[in-house]
């Protein structure tokens, strides 16, 4: 387990004449201060209690290796090739779980339905994760809000490119030409539409033990 925070870099990047010019993003995160490290990579869709959506991992790359797949509710697919999670009001908790051998960087194009909440639900949420394989908690500490150590958190509020909060040293932050209105600054997203759901979901699956000792 590692402690405090090791320093890698997350960029969603416009890349013109490829797949990702009509994603919400491409994710680029360059993990060569962890290159070698056993680690599962976890893309988490969280239903808000609204209209469903649909989430779909595309284009990845990495030069570490891929290793086992755990997938958990309405998911379909296998990294590298593309992956779908679905939620519903019968699927609260959605995630594609793949062992990962950590190279310098791995990367993929993110795209997403835009059905936003209604009056009295929350956003849908992706969240993504490092975790370390023997505990299922993150290998470091971000700077989440919901203290749940995600990666990232695309909060889908309706909008296109969506609420991307990002929790890393240096970000930069550009949709791809798919998305029809400006990317907002990196900020904390909405701690209290969406931090109750990760809470949940994160003592469901342990990743809080430390944090709640």
């Amino acid at each position: 387990m590692f402690n405090g925070f090791l320093p890698f870099c997350l960029g969603a990047l416009l890349v013109s004449g490829s797949a990702f010019a009509d994603s919400l993003y491409s994710i680029n995160v360059d993990t060569s201060s962890l290159s070698g490290t056993s680690a599962q990579l976890a893309f988490d869709l969280i239903y808000g209690g609204g209209p469903s959506n649909t989430v779909t991992i595309s284009d990845f790359s990495t030069d570490g290796t891929l290793g086992t797949v755990s997938p958990a509710g309405l998911v379909s697919g296998t990294l590298p090739g593309s992956v779908t999670l679905t939620d519903s009001s019968l699927s609260f908790f959605n995630e594609y779980l793949t062992g990962l051998t950590l190279g310098t960087t791995f990367s993929f194009a993110l795209d997403a339905t835009t059905n936003g909440p209604d009056s009295s639900s929350s956003p849908d949420a992706l969240s993504v994760f490092l975790l370390d394989p023997n505990t299922g908690l993150p290998l470091f500490t971000t700077s989440d809000p919901t203290l749940s150590d995600s990666l990232f958190t695309l909060n889908i509020d309706g909008t296109r490119p969506g609420d991307l909060g990002v929790y890393t040293p240096t970000v930069v932050a550009t949709p791809g030409s798919g998305s029809l209105s400006p990317v907002p600054e990196p900020r904390i997203p909405i701690v209290l539409a969406g931090g109750l759901a990760f809470l949940i979901c994160g003592m469901q699956r342990g990743r809080y033990g430390r944090r709640l000792s």
